[in-house]
């Protein structure tokens, strides 16, 4: 694969500019497991779940054990107040027996109850049950709230309203032990979590077990990868890849096809490399062999300008060979980027090369311009240089004391580009095969290649571009060759897209 010496150029520069610590963290960047980063982003987040779950669970826990206490608790106090309201309270509460029964409870969690009068004074009953400082007079609202006595956890409910037999209002107060509801909050908590610590680490370990044949196929996958060989670009098979692979497997076919193509035309280089310059390299070193023997002044004189001629055919195919290498090379992806390219200023800026080429040969070089700026989307320096290959081409076949015409011109929708000469001309069945490498007329005694337009071609077909014969046109008749570019114009192009 052939690299342009540019690019490798900035790309080292451009690295050489960065600090120590970038390329550091560059080189040290990790590459973490593809199993390990599942685990984690599955896993990481059941457990955080898992967490506020069981806080969620210790309040729901709390709240249903609190339940069915609050209500036995709220229903003894509505039964003291009955039983007070029927009494004087200053002649000395008295209870009836079944709601002594019903109060005393058992000898660990019985209910402590009290009896107080608008100030707060206790009137009584068996307990010194504390009450909020800020208690308020709110008729027939029962509360509910937990408080300490003698060093225990109780939880307590009053209201106030009650009126005794005699209209005296008063407060009522009672009150239970908290070590039956957490009793019974626990056992809640031991039914619900208990499930949750068997199945929970049951349900990773399974997990585990499928991510890991789940990704079986990407490790065969992996040692077929591993098993072929350096110059194996024959496409993957995706027959054992998961469907979620399959687009990596045609990505990679993809790299692997466009590095075939790579390789073959490197190797197709090298090979017209080594074939076409044979040639050239033999005859210079007999001319500076001969160059070398000879005594003769003027005959070394001609040796060494065949020697010169040689190397400059030699260099001339060099350039060429490696233009079109980089035409071939050019259609990979972000190997150039394409901007905008008016036609009209890239015809003047090449054609002024070559002025003096033409004068040697007194040929008329002009050039026509469009009426507007014809701007297409490509690469300046391919259009450049195949723009150069025509002219050349048009130069080295036109005869002395003839004209060419380099022309553009088009609409808003396209552009083109023509060169124009007044040369012997390409037979219509020859117009398709100059196209191909080192192929040239027969009968042609102009010292040539044979790839001129086979860069033009390489560079047509990366921008898109049409390439036809044209009838020649001009006041030297209709002979010579006529070959037009035809591009599609940007306003044209956004016309369309509008």
């Amino acid at each position: 694969m052939l690299i342009d010496p540019d690019i490798l150029e900035q790309t080292t520069d451009q690295a050489s500019t960065r600090p120590g610590w970038f390329r550091r963290i560059r080189r040290r960047k990790p590459h973490g497991s593809l199993l390990n980063k599942i685990i984690i982003w599955m896993f990481g987040p059941l457990f955080l779940l898992w967490t506020i779950g069981l806080v969620i669970t210790y309040f729901i826990a709390q709240n249903i054990a609190n339940a069915p206490y609050d209500r036995a608790l709220t229903d003894h106090l509505r039964m003291l107040r009955h039983e007070v309201e029927q009494q004087s309270i200053l002649n000395g509460l008295q209870l009836s027996a079944s709601a002594i029964t019903i109060m005393q409870g058992d000898q660990t969690h019985f209910i402590h109850w009290e009896i107080r009068d608008a100030n707060g004074n206790s009137l009584g009953g068996n307990g010194n049950i504390p009450l909020p400082d800020n208690w308020t007079y709110e008729h027939n609202q029962i509360r509910l709230r937990n408080e300490t006595l003698d060093g225990r956890s109780i939880r307590v409910a009053y209201v106030w309203g009650g009126r005794d037999a005699t209209g005296m209002p008063f407060l009522t107060v009672v009150a239970q032990s908290n070590e039956m509801r957490a009793t019974l909050q626990q056992e809640i908590l031991t039914g619900m979590l208990t499930p949750q610590l068997i199945v929970l680490p049951l349900a990773a370990l399974l997990a585990g077990l499928g991510l890991t044949q789940g990704l079986e196929p990407l490790n065969l996958l992996q040692e077929r990868m591993r098993r072929r060989r350096a110059n194996d670009t024959s496409p993957i098979k995706a027959d054992l890849a998961p469907a979620e692979i399959v687009p990596l497997v045609a990505a990679m076919n993809s790299l692997l096809a466009r590095l075939a193509a790579a390789n073959q035309a490197q190797r197709r280089f090298v090979a017209n490399a080594a074939h076409q310059l044979k040639t050239p390299l033999a005859g210079m070193r007999t001319q500076a062999e001969l160059a070398l023997r000879e005594r003769n002044p003027e005959k070394m004189d001609a040796s060494l300008k065949q020697l010169v001629r040689g190397s400059e055919r030699a260099t001339r195919l060099v350039n060429q060979m490696l233009a079109l290498a980089r035409a071939e090379s050019a259609d990979t992806p972000g190997h150039r980027p394409m901007q905008d390219v008016d036609l009209n200023s890239l015809v003047e800026n090449q054609t002024s090369a070559w002025v003096d080429a033409a004068i040697k040969k007194r040929i008329d070089l002009g050039v026509e311009r469009a009426p507007r700026p014809a701007l297409i989307d490509g690469d300046p320096l391919m259009l450049a240089e195949m723009l150069n290959n025509l002219i050349e081409n048009a130069i080295l076949y036109s005869p002395r004391g003839s004209a060419i015409t380099v022309r553009v011109g088009g609409d808003a929708l396209s552009a083109y580009l023509e060169v124009q000469d007044s040369g012997p001309g390409i037979p219509a069945h020859e117009q398709e095969k100059v196209f191909d490498r080192f192929y040239r007329i027969l009968g042609s005694d102009i010292d040539g290649s044979g790839l001129g337009l086979s860069i033009v071609k390489e560079i047509a077909d990366l921008h898109k571009a049409g390439i036809a014969f044209m009838t020649p046109t001009g006041k030297r008749g209709t002979s010579g060759t006529c070959i037009r570019i035809s591009f599609n114009c940007i306003d044209g192009a956004r016309r369309r897209l509008t």
